[in-house]
């Protein structure tokens, strides 16, 4: 035989032996029901193979819910298994427990004779006395709502009146009416005044009240919306509102729901720092007309142009005390 007959002779022997091999192998075990699961990522759900259904469904069929009769029925079983217990006693001991019986016996006997003779002889009316305060007392022992009251014995802080002399208050009244006194207001002789008015509508209190004190000035005394210098320490000018009559103060109270007409802008003389006071009055007047879209006007209804301007600056500047302004 030829070296090539033989090999293939050889490799059909091992690939006949691998076949019979498979065929009696046995199936590997299926996968547990403890395998890690699958997560479908987009439903986010649990993805449960065949073989697992197949089981879970297997589980399900062969389990039987143990019922409450089957247990009854184990119990009376356990019980009838138990055999009963029985104690010898030697002769003594019976004696014993057989006087023992009789005297108990004769003694229940006796309790009941008296009883009996207890409840014939007993009136009704006593019986009807021990009930009440049994009655009574379960009423007292039911929860009581709680009183709330005021309590009388309270110690009342007398408070009298404070009349002595005190050197802070006097020093704080005395400053008061040291800048009450060198206020501009209060020893104004004239003023100079510039008025604006919207064009062609009028303004809300709401937006006068934002404007004004977008531009430094404050609510104080007369009713006014006052500026002050940098430091605080001097009045410049004063603003307030034009009506049908003239002018007027504000009221805060009202103001967000008024509408006001026209601002009115005035500067009070003699002033001790006129110049600074005037040209301030002027800028801020001409920033507020701005912003309401108005116009700026002189105390006498007049545009207030650049000539104008210089005029006013000029009196302001020049007046003396007991001098009159130029109208």
């Amino acid at each position: 035989m030829e070296i090539t007959t033989l090999i293939g002779i050889v490799i059909a022997v091992v690939i006949m032996l691998l076949g019979i091999k498979m065929i009696i192998k046995k199936p590997a075990d299926a996968p547990s029901l403890d395998a890690d699961l699958h997560i479908d990522p987009d439903s986010q759900t649990p993805i449960i193979p065949r073989h697992v259904r197949a089981q879970l469904a297997q589980q399900d069929t062969a389990r039987i819910e143990p019922s409450l009769s089957d247990a009854t029925a184990a119990e009376t079983a356990q019980t009838e298994k138990k055999e009963p217990t029985f104690i010898q006693l030697t002769p003594d001991a019976q004696q014993k427990a057989e006087v023992d019986t009789e005297t108990t016996a004769t003694l229940k006997v006796d309790e009941v004779e008296k009883t009996e003779s207890v409840i014939e002889t007993a009136p009704v009316e006593p019986i009807k006395a021990e009930i009440v305060p049994q009655v009574e007392a379960v009423e007292e022992n039911k929860p009581v709502a709680a009183e709330f009251s005021l309590n009388a014995n309270i110690e009342k802080a007398e408070i009298s009146d404070f009349n002595e002399e005190s050197s802070i208050l006097d020093a704080h009244l005395h400053e008061q009416k040291i800048v009450d006194e060198e206020s501009a207001l209060a020893n104004a002789e004239t003023v100079i005044s510039l008025h604006i008015y919207p064009q062609g509508r009028v303004l809300s209190g709401e937006k006068t009240l934002k404007v004004l004190l977008k531009y430094g000035l404050r609510y104080g005394e007369l009713a006014c919306f006052h500026r002050y210098s940098e430091d605080g320490s001097k009045l410049l000018f004063s603003v307030l509102q034009m009506t049908d009559t003239g002018m007027e103060g504000f009221d805060l109270e009202t103001l967000s729901t008024e509408e006001v007409k026209g601002l009115a802008f005035f500067l009070a003389l003699p002033h001790s720092d006129v110049q600074n006071a005037f040209d301030t009055m002027d800028s801020i007047s001409r920033l507020i007309a701005r912003e309401v879209d108005g116009l700026v006007y002189d105390q006498n209804h007049q545009e207030f142009t650049p000539q104008l301007r210089e005029f006013w600056r000029h009196q302001a500047i020049d007046y003396r005390v007991g001098q009159p302004v130029e109208v």
